[in-house]
C-alpha cells in the first residue's frame, strides 16, 4: 500500500512562495512604502493591502509574473493564497480610475486575465479608488474574509 504524501499548511505555503516569485515586474519605479512585512509597494493602497493580508495571516507575494495563455505577461499587484483552498488568487488595484486612458487600460488588463482562465470575483479580485471615491477598506477586509480565509 502507498500512503500519499500530503503537504502541511506550512510546506504547501513554502511551496506555493516557490512556484510564485514575487518582485518581478521589471518597472523601472522601486517602490517607496515600506509594508508591516518588510517589503517595499510603489503606492500607500498597496501597503494598505499587504499589511492587511498581512495583519489577517494570508500568504501572498507582490508582482508576481503571470503568463497570458495568449502571450504575454502581466505583473498582478498581488498573488494570495487561500490557504485553505489551496487556491491561488490575484489581486489587482486600480488607484486612477477617473484617469480615462488609466481606465482604459485597467478593462485592458481585466479582460486579458478573464481570456487566461481567471475568473473576477473567484481566482481575481481587484479593489479601485480615485480622489473622489477613496479605498473603501472595509469592503476590501469583507473581500479578503470571503474569498481568503
Amino acid at each position: 500500500m502507498v500512503t500519499p504524501v500530503v503537504l502541511s499548511d506550512k510546506e504547501f505555503i513554502e511551496e506555493w512562495k516557490r512556484t510564485h516569485e514575487g518582485e518581478k515586474n521589471t518597472f523601472p519605479e522601486k517602490g517607496q512604502y515600506l509594508t508591516n512585512k518588510g517589503e517595499y509597494v510603489r503606492s500607500k493602497s498597496e501597503k494598505i493591502l499587504a499589511d492587511l493580508f498581512y495583519k489577517h495571516e494570508i500568504p501572498y507575494v507582490y508582482e508576481p509574473k503571470y503568463e497570458l495563455t495568449a502571450g504575454g505577461v502581466l505583473f498582478p499587484d498581488f498573488a494570495l493564497l487561500n490557504v485553505e483552498q489551496r487556491k491561488t488568487i490575484y489581486w489587482e488595484h486600480f488607484g486612477l480610475v477617473t484617469d480615462g486612458e488609466y481606465a482604459i487600460k485597467s478593462l485592458s488588463k481585466l479582460g486579458a486575465y478573464e481570456k487566461s482562465g481567471l475568473s473576477i470575483g473567484n481566482t481575481l479580485l481587484f479593489s479601485m479608488e480615485s480622489e473622489a471615491f477613496p479605498l473603501d477598506i472595509k469592503q476590501v477586509e469583507k473581500k479578503v474574509i470571503n474569498h481568503l480565509k
